[in-house]
């Protein structure tokens, strides 16, 4: 009879301890288990879609940077070429003042020639005057007559015919001087004049060529800022969606190990209900042939319906507070509408160094610097078959790597006041159904996740 009761025992002891050990799925289900696992390669897909998108906005703007960069390059080249040609005009403006001080240094010179010529002239102009005169009150050519009618001999009469001869080739000299001075003077002050107008008519154009070349230079000059502002957008543009696209790859990663998890965990969990399916099979087959079979099956089925209660309380346990409250403080900004924009958050103030912790268990999917944000640190979690991710900014001090795991209430980092932020605290974050994304378009207010 010993021998018969004690394999039975060792079979019963077995299948009770089977029954009683904790899953190590924090008592999901295998339907459970496999819901996650569906929930997850959803989010890989849509990961890698977002991954695709993302490249494909990096593709473009690095295109579109590319055509920029060749039109700044003719830009350049066209400004290098009015500069010379603004060069050239500045060159020939400064030649051009040159030979306008040369040329007025010249009608200085003949302003001093004509002063005199101007005085020569009007010395002729007395002795004309004076010999005009003279003519009028001597009867012109009758006295002229007279003078020679008068000669008391032939040789008499040359001489004065000499004398009448000289008188009015003096009269002619005299008239023809005054005749050539005047015009001396009159082709003097018009050639004065228009060389004067020659060289500022040339001047004002080499004015209007030097202001057209800048008008054009000063389009250039904004056409060139310009190009270079929407390069410089362009390029944020690709550090944004790089910074996004290296956030969706490390969040694809943490989705890949949660999803091996979540499939080891089934897979576990699937050997174990059949460890303990077949122990409790041997268990009762084993009673059956014994006269105790009756309190051993009494005794199995108490086993199972405590370890059934058991389960049932962790998985009520799981679903109350989901989250939990990731760092000592008061919290001084809530989620929604502030100061004409919208805070994705809760901010919870303390002093710079405050300890941070992890919300819930997860896996680190980014740890560097971001926009706005200073130090950051993005966990992704997946509870209860859904996929959840939660944001830790301004910080001071990061103290986990992108990959790492980290469980509920881990210090994670220290409190700070990077990035913009007006004071030292947290800002935290919880988006739902998908991973961080810079549109925050599945953030969720905190608070009623705690």
């Amino acid at each position: 009879m010993k021998k018969t009761i004690k394999p039975v025992l060792v079979a019963v002891l077995a299948a009770g301890a089977i029954l009683h050990t904790p899953i190590q799925t924090s008592a999901k289900s295998s339907s459970e288990l496999q819901s996650e696992i569906n929930e997850l390669t959803e989010k890989q897909q849509e990961t890698n879609s977002k991954q695709s998108e993302l490249q494909s906005q990096i593709d473009s703007a690095e295109s579109k940077q590319a055509d920029n960069q060749a039109e700044q390059d003719n830009l350049r080249a066209e400004l290098d070429n009015l500069n010379n040609k603004i060069d050239k005009n500045e060159n020939a403006l400064d030649d051009k003042e040159t030979e306008i001080d040369e040329t007025n240094q010249k009608i200085e010179k003949i302003s001093g020639e004509i002063v005199d010529t101007e005085k020569d002239i009007d010395k002729r102009e007395d002795k004309l005057s004076d010999r005009l005169v003279s003519l009028q009150q001597n009867g012109g050519d009758v006295q002229y007559l007279q003078v020679l009618m008068g000669s008391k001999n032939f040789g008499d009469m040359i001489n004065r015919l000499n004398a009448v001869t000289t008188i009015m080739d003096s009269d002619k000299e005299l008239l023809n001087g005054y005749l050539e001075a005047k015009q001396k003077l009159e082709t003097q002050k018009q050639e004065r004049e228009d060389e004067k107008q020659n060289l500022q008519d040339q001047k004002d154009k080499l004015v209007s060529i030097k202001k057209d070349l800048k008008s054009q230079a000063a389009e250039q000059e904004d056409l060139k800022q310009q190009l270079e502002d929407e390069y410089a957008e362009l390029e944020d543009q690709i550090l944004s969606a790089e910074e996004q696209e290296e956030l969706v790859r490390n969040q694809a990663e943490a989705l890949r190990v949660a999803k091996e998890d979540a499939q080891s965990q089934k897979s576990d969990l699937e050997a174990e209900k059949k460890a303990a399916a077949e122990a409790k099979a041997a268990a009762q087959k084993a009673a059956e042939s014994t006269e105790s079979s009756s309190s051993s099956k009494a005794s199995t089925s108490k086993s199972a319906t405590e370890s059934s209660s058991a389960n049932t309380s962790a998985v009520k346990s799981a679903q109350a507070g989901i989250f939990s409250w990731p760092a000592s403080g008061s919290k001084s900004s809530g989620f929604g509408p502030r100061w004409g924009t919208f805070h994705y958050g809760v901010d919870i103030a303390n002093a710079i160094g405050t300890p941070v912790h992890a919300a819930a268990s997860g896996r680190v999917s980014y740890s560097g610097e971001m926009n706005g944000y200073g130090n950051v640190i993005i966990v992704e979690h997946s509870i209860n078959g859904r996929a959840y991710g939660t944001l830790y900014g301004h910080l001071s001090k990061r103290e986990v790597s992108v990959g790492e795991s980290v469980s509920r209430g881990q210090e994670i980092a220290k409190m700070g006041n990077s990035g913009v932020s007006t004071g030292s605290h947290l800002h935290f974050e919880i988006h739902v159904d998908g991973s961080w994304n810079g549109a925050k378009s599945n953030a969720v207010d905190p608070m009623k996740f705690f």
